[in-house]
């Protein structure tokens, strides 16, 4: 009876450095995937003020001051 405690525990106490070691592995993708939407992001955002610029026909200063504004907005929500 008292060996069968000590087994359970012992599986109990290495499922958890097992589950452990799994969230430490989510984690790291997690932060990679977050890494990748945010240049995404960038990216269209870049394209999105390109296509403004082209159309509506915007000065440089205009252009850089639009990506600052966009992206101060973007922080404040």
């Amino acid at each position: 009876m008292e060996n069968n405690k000590i087994i359970s525990i012992t599986d109990i106490i290495e499922n958890k450095v097992r589950k452990q070691k799994e969230l430490e592995f989510y984690d790291a993708q997690l932060e990679d995937l977050k890494r990748k939407k945010f240049w995404i992001e960038k990216e269209i955002q870049m394209a999105e003020f390109i296509i403004q610029a082209v159309n509506k026909e915007i000065t440089p200063k205009a252009f850089i001051q639009a990506l600052i504004e966009a992206e101060l907005d973007k922080k404040e929500t």
